[in-house]
């Protein structure tokens, strides 16, 4: 049995001109950002119960989870930040609290991150590398979207010209390289090293703290989905919005 845990605290400060809200009810047609990003998660019914770290008006956020936990047939519950504690501190907290238990596995994703994850393979999947000795399993894509324009060049002599340009093109990493999608699988052993974590240290992420161990340990495995998309800037906004419910939920694959 795996869970989840949600980090929904997040401002959109980033997308200021559209939403002012927190980032997680970002509206995209009838429905929100977090909406989406629960899609696939739910699919199965295989996940009994979902947790939101919450801090940025974390009211608003706690109001639409209630208002649409029944629709969408899921268990929730809620970890609020009295301060700013970070990924890996707000999961220390939820674990003093009684909230989280680290004898159980946790999928911890971003609402900002939608990705056409298969829960039941991952399940399947993460049996798997347990018994070959893995604690973590970061969701990994294939392909990734550049933040900036790529050119193709091509020299004549002592110049160069372009031959073609596309800005931020969707492209292939190279071999053996992939890119975090933000979502990790936390199992029993990996969880445990989350009641290390110091809550009188500032801001402190699983990213910068935990994961470097586990991977310098060898225990780190990975599951591959061919892309994501990440919602961070106004571009990314624009891009979701202009696909509409419709693909994206066929993106998706729900």
């Amino acid at each position: 049995m795996i869970k989840s845990v949600i980090h929904a605290g997040g401002e959109s400060t980033r997308l200021r001109e559209f939403f002012s809200g927190p980032k997680p009810l970002i509206p995209i047609e009838d429905h929100t950002l977090l909406w989406f990003h629960l899609q696939p998660l739910i699919k199965h019914k295989l996940i009994p119960e979902y947790i939101f770290t919450l801090r940025y008006e974390h009211k608003l956020v706690q109001d639409y989870i209630e208002k649409i936990k029944n629709k969408l047939n899921i268990k929730t519950d809620s970890i609020v930040e009295p301060k700013p504690l970070g990924r890996a501190g707000v999961v220390r907290l939820g674990i003093d609290k009684g909230i989280i238990d680290t004898d159980t596995s946790y999928l911890m994703s971003y609402p900002d991150d939608l990705i056409p994850v298969d829960i039941k393979e991952l399940i399947d999947y993460a049996s798997d590398v347990e018994k070959r000795g893995k604690s973590l399993i970061m969701v990994m894509a294939k392909r990734t979207i550049n933040p900036f324009g790529v050119g193709e060049t091509k020299k004549t002599g002592n110049m160069i010209e372009l031959k073609h340009f596309k800005e931020k093109p969707e492209l292939p990493l190279v071999d053996d390289h992939f890119a975090n999608t933000g979502m990790m699988l936390f199992l029993p052993e990996a969880m445990k090293e989350f009641k290390n974590v110091p809550l009188d240290k500032g801001v402190i992420h699983p990213e910068y703290e935990i994961v470097p161990t586990l991977v310098k340990q060898n225990k780190v495995a990975v599951f591959l989905v061919d892309r994501w998309i990440s919602v961070n800037h106004v571009s990314d906004y624009k891009n979701v919005l202009r696909m509409g419910s419709e693909k994206l939920l066929e993106f998706l694959k729900v």
